[in-house]
């Protein structure tokens, strides 16, 4: 299996994918400080996936962007009324609800 659609690093693999990970954010400094700010976001949700799972409905934790270009923590849940019961903030990022519906592991 050839691995060309994947981008080695020193520190990873990440997919060469279609929409980037987390892109330049919009008047960011340097590439210094977006790396600093995705490994904040990726600590973050880190930290705090096993209590965003434990709320009723929530499906799924991911790292996404909010609408203005700010990193998020994207949030896949069952229905709409589970939005009202999750965080907006979770250590300072913003929380992005998604209605996916029930996610079933195949």
């Amino acid at each position: 299996m050839s691995d060309r659609k994947f981008i080695h690093t020193p520190d990873a693999v990440q997919e060469d994918a279609a929409m980037p990970y987390l892109p330049d954010l919009p008047g960011a400094g340097d590439a210094g400080e977006v790396q600093r700010q995705a490994s904040r976001l990726e600590a973050a949700r880190r930290r705090n996936e096993r209590a965003l799972m434990a709320i009723d409905g929530v499906e799924g934790v991911a790292l996404g962007r909010h609408a203005d270009g700010r990193p998020a923590i994207m949030l896949y849940v069952h229905d709409a009324g589970v939005r009202q019961r999750v965080p907006r903030l979770v250590e300072g990022f913003p929380v992005i609800a998604s209605v996916t519906g029930q996610i079933d592991i195949l």
